[in-house]
């Protein structure tokens, strides 16, 4: 430690540093000018907090895997554990390996195939609706239905219910509590919730109305499995019928906070994935092009299943490279635990320290023409030998996203149907702001001119296939 240096800062404003900055343009312009000025470590002064924030993929492994015990997930999380509790995402230690270990059959890659067929339909039914009227083009705003495909599927799968009558208010719910949430934050000081301000109230608002959706599902399972019957094995059940090493049952809180958090994570990170995948895809028709020869050279006008996955090679490369220039996730964090170094600079107890996935993904020193939108940079002979840390839209280590499978497989799946049956042009003159919030937002929605594809392809029905 007595060789350690301090890392490189610019001082912004007296005792606020960068505060007022960040509170105008958020936090990711902000950093990204420290980048391009500092290099791949350095210091953000954000009111009373010491943001050390590193770039480089040594130091990323180093916080996510082999120094993971001095960074933990501590008061840095107090805003988003508002809205999801003490779920998976936030807790600690051993509390969350017990949790991790309950979660994980419901996410294992072999049980998650078995629900290809419900993320097909699903999205079947979705362009059906769109191409109902018989119009060869029409335009649309594809965010809000992809966040709506992802909640039905989400739905249907983890939770074996029809969330559709919700859908509306839990997705009007999620963006008003990420705003607001993301707005305190970056506040000198955030008012307790307790507090009647406006912007209190519609995040109270918000979050009573996601509370009512979740423990009415909770209860009506909960009165199910009392009434002696037996329920779909998803996740709920899973939940409720944990026993552990005394056989209690999970705390009801908790299992709220479980299913919440699978609700942000499976909902809007899925849905914001498709959303930035179609968007740049619009701005590459000639891989757009490959997209649609590999789907049509591998489905031949029928509907892709989860058997199909292993070949749809060139579709899980638009979706990885996607994820790398567009990560829904665009930032992650950690406290320091107690007094460490990293990367050779000195870190005290108690500071804050920011990853950010979105620089990472397009360091120059890992990535060749890093903005450009190449997803053969994903074909197995092109990732040997890449630092295994310079991408991580899942974050990485022991406490990579337990949902990653599940995300790769109904994204891919979509796609495929989607692919299959339409083409999207973005609309001439939509704005296209990335809104850097917890999650990265398109800030206007995406206005889209869908095409009809080639009628000569067509899906056939299942059963005939």
């Amino acid at each position: 430690m007595s060789n350690a240096k301090s890392l490189p800062h610019s001082p912004g404003r007296p005792v606020v540093g960068h505060l007022f900055d960040v509170m105008r343009r958020t936090v990711f312009p902000v950093a990204l000018e420290h980048w391009h000025r500092h290099g791949d470590a350095f210091v953000m002064q954000i009111g009373s907090h010491r943001v050390n924030t590193f770039v480089h993929p040594d130091a990323v492994e180093r916080v996510l895997l082999t120094q993971r015990e001095d960074f933990i997930k501590g008061p840095g999380y107090d805003q988003i554990r508002l809205l999801i509790g003490d779920g998976i995402l936030t807790t600690e230690g051993e509390t969350w390996r017990k949790q991790r270990r309950t979660i994980q059959p419901c996410m294992n890659r072999s049980f998650l195939v078995g629900f290809g067929e419900t993320m097909v339909q699903a999205t079947v039914d979705m362009v059906d609706a769109w191409t109902e009227h018989g119009e060869q083009t029409f335009d649309l705003d594809i965010y809000p239905q992809m966040l709506r495909l992802a909640l039905r599927i989400l739905g249907e799968t983890l939770f074996s219910l029809d969330l559709s009558t919700s859908a509306e208010v839990s997705t009007r719910a999620f963006t008003v509590a990420l705003e607001h949430l993301s707005q305190r934050g970056n506040q000198i000081f955030a008012p307790p919730l307790s507090w009647p301000t406006p912007g209190n109230r519609r995040l109270r608002r918000a979050l009573g109305q996601l509370d009512e959706i979740v423990y009415g599902m909770i209860d009506e399972r909960q009165a199910a499995l009392d009434r002696g019957e037996q329920g779909p094995a998803d996740l709920i059940s899973l939940l409720l019928t944990h026993r552990d090493e005394a056989g209690a049952p999970m705390d009801r809180r908790l299992v709220h906070d479980e299913i919440i958090t699978m609700f942000l994570a499976g909902h809007e990170t899925t849905g914001l994935t498709l959303t930035w995948t179609w968007y740049i895809l619009s701005l590459y028709p000639e891989i757009e092009a490959r997209l649609h020869a590999e789907l049509d050279e591998v489905l031949g006008g029928r509907l892709p299943t989860a058997a199909d996955l292993p070949r749809l090679t060139y579709t899980k490369m638009i979706l990885q490279e996607s994820m790398r220039l567009l990560p829904p996730v665009w930032s992650g964090g950690r406290d320091v635990a107690r007094d460490t170094e990293l990367a050779g600079y000195a870190l005290a107890a108690g500071e804050r320290l920011m990853m950010l996935p979105y620089l990472t993904h397009r360091h120059p020193d890992f990535w060749e023409h890093p903005e450009a939108f190449v997803p053969e940079r994903f074909a197995p002979d092109k990732q040997r030998g890449r630092h295994k840390f310079a991408y991580f839209p899942f974050s990485g280590g022991p406490r990579r996203c337990v949902g990653n499978h599940f995300t790769m497989i109904e994204a891919t799946l979509a796609i495929a149907v989607i692919g299959q049956r339409v083409r999207f042009d973005l609309q001439p003159g939509h704005p296209v702001d990335r809104d850097y919030q917890i999650t990265m937002r398109p800030r206007h929605g995406m206005r889209m001119r869908v095409s009809r594809r080639d009628p000569a392809v067509r899906v056939f029905d299942r059963q005939a296939s």
